[in-house]
């Protein structure tokens, strides 16, 4: 009982105030609360700063990250063209004149060509080369 009669009091002192009490310039109001006209702060919540008189603290959403632009990206690396195998050196096991070999190596490189997927793919003209030679008897080196 005698706590309601001081709340009374409190309130109607209140309201006999005929100016709010300046807590900090505010007008009467202080942070976390209200004044009830004698600079007492009216705390409504579980803490002065805490949630309370202006509701719950508010949920900042967590920042995103982005990668900047890329203003220059580097080349893709060019791979590097593979080196042409030297041209093979022909020796004669049969004893073949050096006209017979510029022959037989002309008369070789036509067959090649003929070979499936020879012009296409430098290693089979290659292979069909070396085969016709060694079958006209030399030796490939």
């Amino acid at each position: 009982m005698r706590r309601a009669a001081t709340c009374l009091t409190l309130i109607a002192l209140a309201a006999l105030a005929t100016e709010p009490a300046q807590a900090h310039g505010r007008g009467g109001r202080w942070w976390g609360g209200v004044s009830i006209g004698i600079g007492v702060p009216l705390v409504v919540g579980p803490g002065y700063y805490g949630p309370g008189y202006y509701g719950a603290w508010p949920a900042y959403p967590a920042p995103v990250v982005v990668a900047p632009p890329v203003a220059y990206a580097e080349p893709a690396a060019q791979p590097v063209p593979a080196k042409p195998a030297p041209e093979p050196i022909f020796y004669p096991r049969q004893g073949q004149s050096a006209a017979q070999v510029e022959a037989d190596r002309q008369e070789c490189n036509r067959w090649a060509t003929t070979q499936p997927a020879a012009m296409a793919d430098a290693s089979v003209f290659h292979r069909a080369t070396l085969a016709c030679m060694d079958a006209h008897g030399y030796t490939a080196r």
